[in-house]
């Protein structure tokens, strides 16, 4: 008793083990059962809702989905102007003609050398013939008849060889028209009658206008969320109700290392040629949202960070905080978007102490 009398101690902390159990064994609520420790004074507020309900706009540009420019492999001059700018053109039409007074006398050699082929050939099978039938008679030696065979042979070959070379003739003639590569609309001419046109140089831009495409620089965190198929809305403010559906046809694999930003190509159906190149439009795209409600944000300091998880403390109605993982989208002066996990209105801790553990019992802060 003396020893219990000088030091109280060991008495105070079995008391201090010993109470909470007791209180838990006498109280059957579920609170009292979860809730560890007597309550945490913390600062504790609603989420607010996310900016522009997790929206996005992007500055785009409206290109045709389809551009080329076609022109020749003949150095000549021009010699014909079939389609100017402005005009359509079906697949193949002819835009332009190049002077080919040189190739169409190639053609005509090609064509000679092929009837002067023709005609050994010929007289190469009639020999052969004979031998032949002189052959059966043993009028003839097998060493003529092998001679005769090996002539026909050689004249055949020569006959291939010049058909191919009138084929090949046919081809270079065909260079001459400057064709339409397919279905499209000619926006723009780089020659003249008269013109000299060289091999490489493009003489006509054609474009396919009946599907149109933006490209738009997303933010890595954005682009990555996007999907091949998805339908997004693309904005045209110079056409009158200038909203129009489209598809997300690609996000290229390579993102700009500077801005960490990717290109996302949208296709855009234009059958009444209404979008023309060179427009300007502004791709809108939709946050995406929370099963318990719209996206919310929260102050930067509330974020709780465990290696590569995040997460906020949500006070329960029984004043309980619970750690809840969730999504983080953009940070904008101090505050964070949250993409998923957590509904605006909902009661956070805003500035968790290290103290704060799941599942203990919090109180607001009293305001200084």
């Amino acid at each position: 008793m003396t020893n219990l009398a000088r030091s109280p101690f060991p008495l105070v902390a079995a008391v201090a083990v010993w109470l909470p159990l007791l209180a838990g064994c006498g109280d059957g609520s579920h609170e009292a059962r979860t809730a560890r420790g007597t309550p945490l004074h913390v600062p504790i507020a609603a989420a607010g809702a996310a900016p522009d309900g997790n929206e996005l706009t992007v500055a785009a540009g409206v290109v045709p989905l389809r551009t080329a420019s076609p022109g020749t492999v003949l150095m000549g001059r021009v010699e014909e102007i079939l389609k100017r700018e402005g005009d359509r053109v079906r697949a193949g039409e002819i835009l332009a003609r190049i002077a080919s007074g040189d190739v169409v006398a190639r053609k005509a050699q090609a064509e000679a050398a092929v009837a002067a082929a023709r005609a050994m050939e010929e007289n190469a099978r009639l020999t052969k013939e004979r031998m032949e039938r002189l052959h059966a008679r043993q009028a003839a030696s097998t060493k003529n008849l092998e001679d005769a065979g090996a002539a026909y042979e050689a004249a055949l070959a020569q006959l291939h060889a010049a058909e191919e070379g009138i084929r090949a003739a046919e081809v270079y003639v065909d260079y001459a028209a400057v064709k339409a590569p397919f279905d499209g609309v000619v926006t723009q001419r780089n020659v003249e009658r008269g013109d000299m046109a060289a091999p490489g140089m493009p003489l006509f831009v054609v474009e396919d206008l009946s599907r149109m495409k933006v490209e738009a620089q997303i933010a890595e965190s954005r682009a990555m969320r996007l999907t091949r198929g998805e339908t997004v809305e693309v904005i045209v403010d110079s056409l009158a109700g200038g909203r129009r559906a489209g598809t997300i046809d690609d996000i290229l694999p390579a993102g700009d290392p500077k801005s960490r930003t990717f290109t996302v190509r949208i296709v855009l159906d234009n059958a009444d040629r209404s979008l023309k190149p060179g427009m300007f439009a502004r791709l809108h795209l939709s946050g995406p949202q929370d099963v318990a409600g719209g996206g919310a944000a929260v102050p930067e300091e509330a974020i709780v960070r465990r290696g590569p998880l995040t997460g906020v403390f949500v006070v329960d109605d029984g004043s309980v905080a619970r750690l809840r993982w969730v999504t983080l989208g953009r940070t904008l002066d101090g505050t964070v978007e949250v993409l998923t996990g957590l509904g605006a209105g909902e009661r956070i801790v805003t500035i968790p102490p290290p103290a704060l553990e799941d599942g203990r019992a919090v109180s607001p802060e009293a305001s200084r």
